[in-house]
């Protein structure tokens, strides 16, 4: 009798490689010494002692409004807080500058510097006292006053404010001397709050000073014209930002140097015309969250996919995390380098996470799927066959889950 062959099972045989658990553990070991050798070299920010105190005689509303502002809008070092009526920044005999702007246009914003350009009006009042200082000095009162925040002017100007016809004051029938003109130049951004991006807020300052030493907070104070600054109709032209309101303050600019006096720091009255900005809500998010919800889509649902293909099953993960590199470097790719994760940031680490988690899961479903085809008995392959599909319908409301913990979690704690 010929010899007998073996008989050969309907399901291939597969050759099932165990756990590495030593690699699991040096891996979670890599992890460890990644961040404790960033927490090592990470170095907290050196301050500076120069800082914005919001003078008196500010607009009450205005106040209001600046302390509801975006903790990194806010430029009072304080808060806002609004000074006790027994408290005065007025020392006896200082000289007084009333000042206004009206912007007509922000434009060419650009947040790699950041930076963005300004065009507009101004006009000064002052009385005697500060007309005899510029005559005695030989000053021009529109020259003194300078934005500190000025990065260019135009080539055909040599300063930022230009007066409209002669570059003398007009006395006025009050008493005060008066004048008036246009400004346009480039300016520094200093306050922006990409927290929130791609809900991104900004303000826009004009930052004005007396560029002369002599010329302190004790001896002149800028008082903001409320009632006559604003903003023209140029000012919602800017595509992509939403215009969100002006204000004009006075603050008390105090400098961290003597500079060479040897009389301790000095404090100098400045005056600030902001424009607040926004990106529009609806705009970022369906040009930005939306297609990342769709690729992170694709994660929740790779379960749904028959676990024998297993091939395609674990080829999506690594699709979408290319894809997820790609969109974050396209989209972080107008923004300076910041010391902190935006609200965007953190949705593609919540992404990325979910990824891994999606990839491992694919690994643990394939080697489940055949050692369960290695089971004679069919009701306990069956029952193992069950258990691998009610895993695979979980996995989408975990991912759901997890996003929207998560997400709202970065979003009131950004």
């Amino acid at each position: 009798m010929p010899p007998r062959e073996p008989r050969r099972s309907r399901h291939p045989t597969i050759l099932q490689k165990p756990w590495n658990v030593s690699a699991l553990l040096l891996a979670a070991l890599a992890i460890m010494m990644m961040l404790i050798a960033v927490v090592s070299v990470d170095k907290p920010r050196s301050r500076t002692g120069d800082y914005l105190e919001l003078a008196r005689g500010n607009d009450p509303g205005m106040l209001q409004r600046e302390q509801n502002l975006p903790r990194l809008l806010k430029r009072d070092h304080d808060g806002y807080k609004i000074p006790s009526e027994g408290s005065s920044d007025t020392p006896q005999g200082v000289m007084k500058l009333r000042m206004g702007l009206y912007a007509m246009n922000n434009y060419n914003i650009n947040l790699q510097v950041p930076s963005f350009d300004s065009t507009g009006y101004w006009w000064m009042k002052w009385d005697d006292d500060l007309q005899t200082y510029m005559t005695e000095n030989n000053l021009k009162i529109w020259r003194v006053m300078t934005p500190i925040n000025l990065l260019d002017i135009p080539e055909s100007s040599d300063s930022v404010f230009t007066p409209t016809g002669k570059d003398e004051p007009i006395r006025m029938k009050d008493g005060t001397w008066y004048m008036t003109g246009a400004y346009s130049g480039t300016f520094f951004i200093d306050r922006v709050d990409y927290r929130h991006h791609p809900f991104t807020s900004l303000s826009l300052p004009i930052m004005i000073e007396a560029d002369d030493i002599v010329l302190s907070n004790n001896r002149l104070q800028i008082i903001p014209d409320v009632k006559g600054s604003g903003i023209g109709q140029f000012i919602h032209a800017h595509t992509g930002w939403v215009n969100m309101g002006w204000s004009l303050a006075t603050y008390k600019h105090h400098y961290d140097t003597d500079f060479g006096f040897g009389e301790g720091a000095s404090d100098y009255s400045q005056l600030v015309f902001a424009v607040k900005y926004a990106s529009s809500a609806w705009s970022a998010f369906w040009k930005v969250l939306v297609p990342l919800l769709i690729v992170v889509a694709m994660i929740a649902g790779a379960t749904k996919l028959d676990t024998q293909h297993y091939d395609v099953r674990l080829t999506l993960p690594v699709t979408v995390l290319l894809t997820l590199v790609f969109m974050q470097q396209a989209q972080d790719a107008d923004l300076p380098r910041i010391p902190y994760l935006t609200f965007l940031d953190e949705v593609y680490v919540v992404a990325y996470i979910l990824t891994l988690g999606s990839f491992v899961l694919m690994l643990w479903a394939c080697r489940r799927y055949y050692r369960a085809l290695q089971i004679e008995d069919p009701k306990e392959r069956a029952l193992e066959m069950e258990k691998l599909d009610r895993s695979d319908d979980y996995w989408p409301t975990y991912v759901i889950l997890a996003g929207i913990i998560s997400l709202t979690f970065a979003w009131f704690t950004g």
